[in-house]
């Protein structure tokens, strides 16, 4: 039996107003994701990652942001032809997002409790009182490793670490149980130990919750350990999509060799040096 094709991107194009000058972003775009599979997108900074999943959670500014063409499908409905209160009951609940910077997503004003239980209420689809929120909150944090929860949900952001911070992001995103998780350079800002600890959870959580999920990243030796499939972003344009095995082992694209032969190689005892990963 064939996947189910959850996210379908068809000759999209993306541009931005300023000053009533147009910029084209990227066009054309078009790639697909199934259920159950993790897709990493990749590329140098200003390749268009970035843009393409604020584009999917239709979190552009409106106000200069613009579609000249394209169709972004998710789950049988165009998301580009929904109004913002049709969009608002998929951003988060049936689509969600991990972003890059933590500290900046969460709010510097509110506990960590309170921004959980507000999440939690806003997406339920049962009536839940606000302290069988906090037990959910509790329970979601405890599942992504952080321990005295109780504690935690009494915190600010500023006073939690830069892992224990993406740990909160990753259980708030969880709290609806998200067909398509977007996660976009999560492990960015965190030392190796943490990345790593986070990387690990997050495939525990995919297995555990059977979600399908866009990882972003210029990390290439995150997209070894996480890819199904790669798909190779260059200013705006997919030069190049294939397996994990297919991109690391057999590149057609220059871009993508070039972006191989960047990679620093840590050389083991017994392994042949020009060795893949």
């Amino acid at each position: 039996m064939s996947k189910e094709k959850l996210l379908e991107i068809q000759n999209l194009s993306v541009a931005f107003t300023k000053n009533q000058v147009t910029t084209p972003i990227f066009s054309s775009l078009s790639f697909d994701i199934y259920q159950g599979e993790t897709v990493c997108l990749v590329g140098e900074s200003g390749s268009g990652k970035s843009v393409t999943a604020k584009a999917i959670m239709q979190l552009l500014p409106t106000e200069t942001a613009s579609y000249p063409e394209g169709e972004i499908w998710f789950n049988g409905r165009n998301l580009l032809t929904l109004h913002e209160q049709e969009m608002e009951r998929i951003r988060g609940d049936q689509i969600a997002m991990v972003f890059q910077d933590a500290l900046s997503a969460l709010n510097p004003v509110y506990t960590i409790g309170t921004q959980m239980v507000d999440l939690i209420r806003l997406h339920s689809k049962e009536k839940v009182s606000k302290r069988q929120a906090l037990e959910q909150a509790q329970q979601l944090l405890e599942q992504v490793d952080i321990r005295h929860a109780d504690e935690v949900v009494k915190q600010y952001p500023f006073q939690l670490s830069g892992g224990m911070r993406q740990r909160v992001m990753i259980a708030m995103a969880l709290s609806t149980r998200p067909r398509l998780l977007i996660a976009d350079e999560p492990t960015t800002a965190l030392d190796v130990t943490v990345q790593s600890n986070i990387l690990k959870l997050i495939r525990q959580l995919k297995q555990q919750y059977d979600m399908t999920i866009m990882f972003i990243t210029h990390d290439l030796g995150v997209v070894y350990e996480m890819a199904d499939r790669v798909l190779v972003l260059r200013q705006g344009e997919l030069v190049e999509a294939g397996t994990r095995d297919d991109i690391f082992t057999r590149p057609s694209h220059a871009y993508t060799k070039q972006l191989l032969n960047s990679m620093p190689r840590i050389y083991y005892q017994g392994q042949t040096p020009g060795a893949k990963p």
